[in-house]
């Protein structure tokens, strides 16, 4: 650190930012300058903001910045950075990436041997009884198929046999499908004859002896192996939160928290300790939990609180992946079915009625076309439409083209995932056909024409957290391989602005909170998120070397790049 005058001189990191603090200690007025992206339509690209109080007090030219921040103010300079209003992720799940980070980390394994071999490794360190969980596994995507499957999926057989006193749990990359062991299933008194829940499969081979498959709700009879304490939910979210701040993440929409979560999260808002903004959804599958939430007002964050609990989440149907997903005709590839539903749609208009006396959003999962329908059904049959409800269908990925105009005149958000465009368009294909994929599915572009309010997050830990992938998935509707070369249904794709607003400004219009976050405007909490390129203007081809290299929350830097 050298001493310039009245001014201390930071080492930028990445040679990109200087920080500049007048006199001798940091004063509360922060001023950044350099590219800065609002997302507000009044004046999109400025030069400086003022921050004061955790908010932005001035948002323009930097020579008006630095009078109106006045002498005491710390000045970080963005050079060759870019930045941008902090990105919210508007569909991920905070203690179940938490684990993610601290179990085995399945994605991107390309055969079930190199996971059996994983297992094996843990196995071998782990005591007695402890239950070895992994998640992030998807057969769709591995080089070869094991040597034994049914329907498609692996047995539990080699598990069982690398480790036969230890549980093994390993959640599928979708979250709607899980593999168990022998020793699980034992744990669990898992057999031939255990009554299969509604709306879940237990997956049987020729024999009727359980394969260690579990499909939807078949995954709660799970449930004791896998459960969090308080304790261990409060670490995972610790986790969670820093590693989504080193992604640039301000604010987490966590879809579908449990008792558990829920009270984890309270006690760190309550200890201080909760610095990302989280948008917390009651899990709706949970009947007490629903009924206890819908009897009284949602908690809103305020200045001294960063935890909102104003939402519900219940789940239609499955995925794509394990043809859980619930279709209107059977899957191209698998004629015998078509798919799972997972709710049942007279509850759903009965929590959506009742969420009118205390204001409750109601948020509700489907993938397939059928689910979507039914969804929109039951927000038609219900009164919500007499308030501003902001109802979401999280995920919209495969639609009717005739619902599509519904979710405008219904006023329904789509919250989508790009980024699962990229990941699956490649095997999609195989479940739906190609008249089903192009006149259906990830249909972003018509859903916009349509004046739908459209959402964008990952679906973490389904997907890595990412926000640069989901912005390449959105404009570029390729591979993170940069496949095809002109793109999937690249009529489909948003433009970068659109897309930055859709991971900014509109996702905070998803949550009710555009008043407070998603632009960099005058009044609004002060959260920013700067990379080292320019997202705006950078190559195509270039965009996913992009890194964030400082997140800024409340104008409180809780992430910087050494």
């Amino acid at each position: 650190m050298v001493r310039h005058g009245a001014r201390l001189f930071f080492a930028p990191f990445f040679a990109l930012l200087t920080v500049f603090i007048t006199a001798t200690s940091f004063a509360d007025t922060l001023v950044v300058s350099g590219t800065i992206y609002t997302a507000d339509d009044a004046n999109t690209q400025v030069e400086a903001v003022v921050i004061e109080d955790g908010r932005f007090t001035f948002v323009g030219d930097l020579a008006t910045a630095q009078s109106t921040a006045g002498e005491d103010h710390r000045h970080i300079s963005l050079g060759a950075a870019t930045a941008y209003p902090g990105f919210i992720e508007s569909h991920g799940h905070l203690s179940s990436l938490g684990e993610a980070i601290t179990n085995l980390d399945l994605n991107g394994v390309d055969s079930y041997q190199t996971i059996v071999g994983m297992v094996a490794d843990a196995a071998a360190k782990a005591s007695p009884g402890q239950v070895i969980k992994g998640r992030g596994w998807h057969q769709s995507k591995w080089s070869k198929e094991p040597s034994v499957t049914v329907d498609g999926f692996p047995t539990h057989r080699s598990l069982s046999e690398v480790s036969p006193n230890n549980p093994v749990f390993l959640g599928h990359a979708n979250g709607h499908t899980a593999l168990v062991n022998q020793a699980a299933m034992d744990a669990l008194n898992l057999t031939y004859n255990t009554p299969t829940p509604d709306g879940g499969v237990i997956v049987k081979d020729g024999k009727g002896d359980p394969t260690g498959i579990l499909h939807e709700n078949a995954i709660d009879l799970a449930y004791p192996l896998i459960a969090l304490s308080t304790d261990s939910a409060k670490t995972a979210i610790l986790a969670a939160q820093d590693h989504a701040f080193r992604w640039g993440i301000t604010n987490f929409h966590d879809a579908g928290a449990g008792s558990t979560d829920i009270e984890a999260q309270r006690a760190l808002d309550a200890s201080g300790d909760l610095k990302l903004r989280v948008y917390t959804m009651v899990s709706a599958q949970d009947e007490a939990l629903t009924d206890y939430w819908l009897a009284r007002p949602p908690v809103i964050a305020d200045d001294d609180s960063r935890l909102t609990i104003r939402s519900f989440k219940a789940v239609m149907d499955g995925a794509l992946g394990s043809r859980t997903a619930w279709l209107h005709q059977p899957y191209t590839d698998d004629p015998g079915t078509s798919g799972v539903q997972t709710f049942d749609e007279n509850r759903l208009v009965n929590i959506m009625n009742r969420s009118n006396a205390h204001g409750w959003q109601i948020n509700t999962h489907a993938i397939g076309d059928k689910a979507n329908t039914v969804v929109l059904d039951a927000i038609d049959r219900a009164t919500l439409t007499q308030r501003d409800h902001r109802s979401r269908i999280e995920h919209s990925q495969h639609l009717l083209p005739s619902d599509i105009e519904r979710f405008s005149t219904l006023g329904v958000i789509a919250s989508i995932q790009a980024i699962h465009m990229s990941s699956d368009r490649p095997w999609a294909i195989d479940r739906l056909g190609k008249e089903r994929i192009e006149s259906g599915a990830y249909v972003w572009r018509d859903l916009l024409n349509a004046g739908v309010n459209i959402a964008n997050g990952t679906d973490v830990p389904v997907e890595p957290i990412n926000p640069i992938a989901n912005f390449y998935a959105s404009v570029a509707r390729k591979t993170l391989k940069g496949l095809p070369d002109d793109g999937y249904e690249i009529g489909q794709k948003l433009s970068r602005h659109e897309t930055l607003k859709s991971m900014t400004l509109w996702n905070a219009y998803a949550a009710f909170e555009e008043a407070e976050v998603g632009s960099i405007s005058v009044g609004k909490r002060a959260d920013m998120t700067v990379t080292d390129q320019n997202l705006m203007t950078v190559d195509e081809t270039k965009i996913l070397a992009t890194k964030p290299v400082m997140t800024i929350v409340g104008g409180e830097i809780v992430y910087q790049a050494m």
